[in-house]
């Protein structure tokens, strides 16, 4: 029953989200998380939507999350990081990019939910069911560890492709090359330090759903699963 009332609440959100240009929840926060929009400071807590193009900003030992309001993936984002939440309809699903301009953010992808793309100043990475750590640092390296499923890397410079499947290691430097190769044991260590930071994470009771009435006005509806 939990599972049938939570598809609707997701449905009925995709439906009237999508037209307010609110395209994602806030799952959890910790420590200094800012939420800027439109050059503005935001207030915020845990369970309110994120608009398109809205930027997260996390400081030391903080960390937030949020979900897209379709259900298909989950954003983790880490200490120092800055991002860049994007979304939009396409082919009745939602498009979703997460622009990670500085930091680390871990995201957990379900298969056939439509584009997925996390995007560095140097690298996109595409996929359609997976999980994976994105990285990129002062020195502009852009760093992919993917845990399970595949990715699809698409270097800005240039025009080819590359897959990097699970259990490997894609490290893009400044200048447009590529390594890959197997995740490292530091890696794997930084992988469990993720996952214990991650179990900060709490699932929301009650999500208020805005619903446009006859007259043109936003009314919230407030459901508890």
């Amino acid at each position: 029953m939990k599972k049938i009332l939570l598809l609707a609440v997701t449905l009925i959100l995709s439906a009237n989200l999508l037209a307010l240009d609110s395209v994602a929840v806030i799952s959890a926060s910790k420590g200094k998380v800012d939420l800027h929009r439109a050059a503005k400071m935001i207030k915020h807590k845990t369970g309110d939507f994120l608009q398109n193009n809205d930027e997260i900003r996390t400081g030391k030992e903080s960390f937030a999350a949020y979900k897209y309001i379709d259900g298909s993936a989950t954003v983790k984002v880490f200490s120092y990081s800055i991002v860049q939440v994007y979304a939009s309809a396409k082919d009745k699903k939602l498009s979703k990019t997460v622009k990670l301009n500085k930091g680390s953010v871990f995201s957990q992808i379900k298969s056939d939910t439509g584009p997925f793309a996390v995007q560095t100043p140097t690298t996109v990475a595409s996929v359609k069911g997976t999980g994976f750590l994105a990285k990129f640092d002062e020195q502009e390296q852009t760093k992919f560890i993917v845990t399970e499923g595949e990715l699809e890397l698409k270097i800005l410079d240039k025009i080819e492709t590359q897959s990097v499947a699970a259990g490997n290691t894609a490290i893009i430097q400044a200048d447009g090359s590529c390594e890959i190769r197997p995740v490292s044991e530091i890696e794997l260590e930084e992988l469990e330090q993720v996952e214990l930071q991650s179990k900060q994470e709490k699932e929301n009771k009650k999500m208020r759903i805005p619903v446009v009435d006859p007259n043109g006005k936003t009314r919230y509806i407030e459901i508890t699963w």
